[in-house]
Protein backbone atom coordinates (compact mmCIF):
# COMPACT_ATOMS: atom_id res chain seq x y z
CA UNK A 1 0.00 0.00 0.00
CA UNK A 2 1.34 3.36 -1.25
CA UNK A 3 1.92 5.82 1.48
CA UNK A 4 -0.63 7.95 -0.90
CA UNK A 5 -3.37 5.93 0.41
CA UNK A 6 -2.11 5.03 3.76
CA UNK A 7 -2.85 8.68 4.38
CA UNK A 8 -6.11 8.62 2.58
CA UNK A 9 -6.87 5.66 4.55
CA UNK A 10 -5.73 6.86 7.92
CA UNK A 11 -7.27 10.67 7.85
CA UNK A 12 -10.56 8.63 6.80
CA UNK A 13 -10.83 6.54 10.21
CA UNK A 14 -9.65 10.17 11.80
CA UNK A 15 -12.83 11.58 10.43
CA UNK A 16 -14.59 8.00 11.56
CA UNK A 17 -13.10 8.66 15.19
CA UNK A 18 -14.30 11.88 15.15
CA UNK A 19 -17.92 11.13 14.11
CA UNK A 20 -18.42 8.53 16.96
CA UNK A 21 -17.84 11.32 19.48
CA UNK A 22 -21.07 13.46 18.33
CA UNK A 23 -23.35 10.84 19.33
CA UNK A 24 -22.11 11.75 23.19
CA UNK A 25 -23.28 15.74 22.27
CA UNK A 26 -26.86 14.75 21.24
CA UNK A 27 -27.85 12.49 23.52
CA UNK A 28 -29.41 12.71 26.95
CA UNK A 29 -27.46 12.25 30.50
CA UNK A 30 -29.55 9.70 31.41
CA UNK A 31 -29.00 7.92 27.98
CA UNK A 32 -24.99 8.27 28.55
CA UNK A 33 -24.53 8.10 32.18
CA UNK A 34 -27.79 8.27 34.75
CA UNK A 35 -24.78 8.37 37.89
CA UNK A 36 -23.41 11.97 36.03
CA UNK A 37 -24.68 15.03 36.77
CA UNK A 38 -26.25 17.49 34.09
CA UNK A 39 -23.49 20.16 35.33
CA UNK A 40 -20.68 17.23 34.96
CA UNK A 41 -22.65 16.28 31.46
CA UNK A 42 -22.80 19.32 30.17
CA UNK A 43 -19.62 20.35 30.93
CA UNK A 44 -17.62 16.72 29.40
CA UNK A 45 -19.85 18.16 26.31
CA UNK A 46 -17.70 21.03 25.95
CA UNK A 47 -15.00 19.37 25.74
CA UNK A 48 -15.72 16.38 23.56
CA UNK A 49 -17.31 18.90 21.20
CA UNK A 50 -13.77 20.53 20.46
CA UNK A 51 -12.15 16.50 20.84
CA UNK A 52 -14.66 15.83 17.93
CA UNK A 53 -13.93 18.76 15.90
CA UNK A 54 -10.51 18.44 16.15
CA UNK A 55 -10.51 14.65 14.73
CA UNK A 56 -12.33 15.55 12.06
CA UNK A 57 -9.70 18.57 11.18
CA UNK A 58 -7.22 16.41 11.54
CA UNK A 59 -8.77 13.82 9.26
CA UNK A 60 -8.74 15.92 6.42
CA UNK A 61 -5.55 17.54 7.23
CA UNK A 62 -4.58 13.52 5.97
CA UNK A 63 -6.37 13.43 3.16
CA UNK A 64 -5.19 16.59 2.03
CA UNK A 65 -1.74 15.84 3.36
CA UNK A 66 -1.88 12.48 0.99
CA UNK A 67 -1.42 15.04 -2.31
CA UNK A 68 1.99 15.96 -0.67
CA UNK A 69 4.61 14.69 -3.87
CA UNK A 70 7.27 14.58 -1.73
CA UNK A 71 8.05 11.20 -0.19
CA UNK A 72 9.74 12.22 2.98
CA UNK A 73 7.70 15.46 3.53
CA UNK A 74 4.77 12.09 3.67
CA UNK A 75 6.53 10.20 5.85
CA UNK A 76 6.63 13.14 8.23
CA UNK A 77 2.80 13.32 8.43
CA UNK A 78 3.11 9.47 8.54
CA UNK A 79 5.06 9.03 11.53
CA UNK A 80 3.14 12.45 13.25
CA UNK A 81 -0.10 10.35 12.49
CA UNK A 82 1.41 7.48 14.64
CA UNK A 83 2.64 9.95 17.27
CA UNK A 84 -1.16 11.27 17.63
CA UNK A 85 -2.56 7.80 17.67
CA UNK A 86 -0.04 6.27 20.27
CA UNK A 87 -1.08 9.13 22.81
CA UNK A 88 -4.65 8.04 22.22
CA UNK A 89 -3.99 4.05 22.86
CA UNK A 90 -2.14 5.35 25.16
CA UNK A 91 -4.92 6.80 26.80
CA UNK A 92 -7.70 4.00 25.90
CA UNK A 93 -4.84 1.72 27.70
CA UNK A 94 -4.98 3.70 30.78
CA UNK A 95 -8.73 4.18 31.02
CA UNK A 96 -9.43 0.16 30.50
CA UNK A 97 -7.00 -0.36 33.37
CA UNK A 98 -8.86 2.06 35.49
CA UNK A 99 -12.26 0.96 34.94
CA UNK A 100 -14.43 1.55 38.09
CA UNK A 101 -11.01 3.45 39.39
CA UNK A 102 -10.97 7.10 37.93
CA UNK A 103 -13.04 6.15 34.84
CA UNK A 104 -16.52 4.49 35.12
CA UNK A 105 -16.12 3.13 31.66
CA UNK A 106 -14.05 2.40 28.61
CA UNK A 107 -13.65 2.99 24.86
CA UNK A 108 -16.47 1.24 22.80
CA UNK A 109 -15.38 -1.23 20.14
CA UNK A 110 -15.71 0.62 16.98
CA UNK A 111 -13.23 3.16 18.75
CA UNK A 112 -10.59 -0.28 19.76
CA UNK A 113 -10.74 -0.99 16.29
CA UNK A 114 -9.78 2.69 14.86
CA UNK A 115 -7.10 3.22 17.82
CA UNK A 116 -5.75 -0.39 16.25
CA UNK A 117 -5.99 -0.13 12.72
CA UNK A 118 -4.71 3.96 12.09
CA UNK A 119 -0.97 3.00 13.92
CA UNK A 120 -0.69 -0.63 12.47
CA UNK A 121 -1.69 1.29 8.98
CA UNK A 122 1.07 4.04 9.68
CA UNK A 123 3.60 1.41 10.80
CA UNK A 124 2.96 -0.80 7.87
CA UNK A 125 3.43 2.30 5.41
CA UNK A 126 6.88 3.59 7.40
CA UNK A 127 8.23 0.03 7.40
CA UNK A 128 7.68 -0.60 3.61
CA UNK A 129 8.56 2.31 2.94
CA UNK A 130 11.83 2.00 4.30
CA UNK A 131 12.48 -1.02 2.83
CA UNK A 132 11.38 0.87 -0.63
CA UNK A 133 14.17 3.44 0.56
CA UNK A 134 16.59 0.78 1.04
CA UNK A 135 16.47 -1.05 -2.10
CA UNK A 136 16.50 1.96 -4.41
CA UNK A 137 19.53 2.77 -2.60
CA UNK A 138 20.91 -0.26 -3.21
CA UNK A 139 20.48 -0.96 -7.02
Amino acid sequence: MKIKTILKTVGSLQIVLGVILIPILILSVETIASSVSAETMSLMKGFVDVVAASNIGIGFLLIVASSIREHESARKVLLGELGLMSCLLIVAVFNILNVGIIVDSGQPSLYWILLITNPVLCIHGLLKDKQWIVSSYSS
